[in-house]
C-alpha cells in the first residue's frame, strides 16, 4: 500500500477532520459518497469560496474562477472553452504530440524525464490548444512553470510570474495576437466582442484555469504514472510486451496515483444528511479522491498496481459539473508519453532512489516529482 494512505482500511465513509486552517470539515472517503457530493446541487462551490466559509487551505480561490462558480454562471463560462476539449479537437492534436515526443527521445539513452520530456510535451499541447504563437512558446512555458511552482523558485518569484502571466494572457486576448481565430484565445476574443459583460479578468482567469487543468496537472499526473511504473518494473515489462494495454493502464495509473489527492471544498446549502450524519447548512465537505480511488468496496486489492485491471474506476478527474475540462487531453498525453517511452526505452530504469527525488512542496495542490533521472 502506498505510504500516503494513513487512514484505516477501509476508513469510515464519512468523518470529521480538523483542517490545517483550524476549521472542522467533513471528509468523504468512499467513491459512492464522493460522486454524490461532487455532483449534487445541495453542495455549493460558490459558498465555499466566501470569506467566512470553512476551508481546508489558507489561500482562497478567485471567486470569479470557473472552479468557484455554481450553475448557471459555471455553465456559461465553461461553455466558452469546452469545445477545445471535445473528442475531435483533442484527437487532432495526436500527430503533433506524437511527433514532439519522438523528437524529444530521439538518439538519447538517458534523460531527466520531467523537464526534458514530460514538461515539453505538456507545453506543446497547451500552447496548441490556446494558440500561443510558436515564437513565444518558450517565454510562455517559462512563465507558466514559475507561476505554478513547476520550476523551483521562491513564493515571491512564483507570485510575480503569475501576475506577469495574467498580464501576458490578457494582452493576447485584448490585441488578438494568437495563431488562429479557431484557437481558444481566438474564441475568447470573439466571445468578448459578442458579450461586453465578459471582462478581460474573467477570460484571463479561464486561461489560468486551463493551465491548471491542462498543463500543471498533466505534468504532475504523467510524472506520477511513470514513477509508479518504474517502482513496479514487472508492470513496466508487461506493457513493453503488450503495448496494446497502454490505454487501460492509463486508467489504472490515474486511479493508483492521482495528481490531486483531495477535492475542493463544497458547502452545504441547507441542513442535509449524508451517510446517516447530519450536515448543517454552512458546513464544508471534502472528498478524498485518493481514498475514493482505493476504496476496497469498489476494487479488489485496491493497493496493488495492476495495469491490466479491467475496472479501474476513479475520481481523479472529479465528477459532476466540475469534472476536469482537460481530462481527455491528459489521457491523450499520458498514452502518447508511455507508448513512445515503451517504443524507444523498453529497458527504462530510474537512476535515483525514489526517496531522494525532488517533489512539489507539501502545500501545493498538485502532487508529483520534479525530477525523474532515467536511462535505457
Amino acid at each position: 500500500m502506498p505510504s500516503y494512505l494513513t487512514l484505516p482500511n477501509p476508513p469510515p465513509e464519512l468523518m470529521r477532520i480538523l483542517a490545517p486552517t483550524g476549521d472542522r470539515l467533513w471528509l468523504v472517503t468512499s467513491r459512492r459518497l464522493g460522486r454524490q457530493v461532487l455532483a449534487e446541487d445541495r453542495f455549493s462551490r460558490a459558498l465555499a469560496v466566501a470569506p467566512q466559509a470553512p476551508a481546508n487551505h489558507p489561500l482562497r480561490p478567485e471567486p470569479t474562477a470557473l472552479t468557484s462558480l455554481d450553475p448557471p454562471d459555471h455553465g456559461r463560462l465553461r461553455g466558452l472553452v469546452s469545445h477545445a476539449f471535445t473528442p475531435p479537437a483533442v484527437a487532432a492534436l495526436e500527430s503533433t504530440l506524437r511527433q514532439t515526443a519522438r523528437e524529444l527521445l530521439a538518439g538519447k539513452r538517458a534523460a531527466d524525464l520531467v523537464p526534458d520530456y514530460l514538461m515539453v510535451l505538456a507545453a506543446t499541447a497547451i500552447c496548441r490548444v490556446l494558440g500561443i504563437p510558436w515564437a513565444e512558446q518558450d517565454r510562455f512555458s517559462a512563465l507558466a512553470d514559475r507561476a505554478h511552482g513547476i520550476t523551483p523558485c521562491s513564493p515571491e518569484e512564483s507570485a510575480a510570474s503569475r501576475e506577469e502571466l495574467r498580464a501576458y494572457v490578457a494582452g493576447l486576448v485584448a490585441d488578438g495576437h494568437y495563431e488562429a481565430d479557431t484557437s481558444l484565445l481566438g474564441t475568447l476574443r470573439l466571445a468578448r466582442q459578442r458579450d461586453a459583460a465578459l471582462t478581460i479578468r474573467e477570460l484571463a482567469s479561464l486561461v489560468e484555469l486551463l493551465l491548471d487543468a491542462g498543463y500543471e496537472t498533466t505534468i504532475g499526473q504523467t510524472s506520477l504514472a511513470v514513477l509508479a511504473l518504474l517502482e513496479h518494473p514487472e508492470q513496466w515489462r508487461f506493457l513493453v510486451n503488450r503495448p496494446e494495454h497502454v490505454p487501460g493502464a492509463v486508467e489504472e495509473l490515474l486511479r493508483y496515483a492521482p495528481v490531486v489527492p483531495i477535492s475542493f471544498t463544497r458547502v452545504a446549502r441547507h441542513d442535509t444528511e449524508l451517510a446517516g450524519e447530519r450536515i448543517r447548512a454552512g458546513e464544508a465537505v471534502l472528498v478524498s479522491l485518493l481514498h475514493a480511488n482505493f476504496d476496497p468496496r469498489e476494487h479488489p486489492d485496491p493497493d496493488v498496481l495492476r495495469v491490466d485491471r479491467r475496472t479501474a474506476r476513479h475520481l481523479t478527474f472529479g465528477h459532476g459539473p466540475h469534472v476536469c475540462l482537460g481530462a481527455r487531453l491528459a489521457r491523450l498525453q499520458m498514452r502518447i508519453a508511455l507508448e513512445e517511452l515503451i517504443r524507444v526505452a523498453p529497458h527504462l530504469s530510474l537512476e535515483a532512489d525514489p526517496a531522494d527525488l525532488g517533489y512539489r512542496p507539501p502545500e501545493a495542490v498538485v502532487r508529483g516529482p520534479t525530477s525523474l533521472p532515467a536511462s535505457w
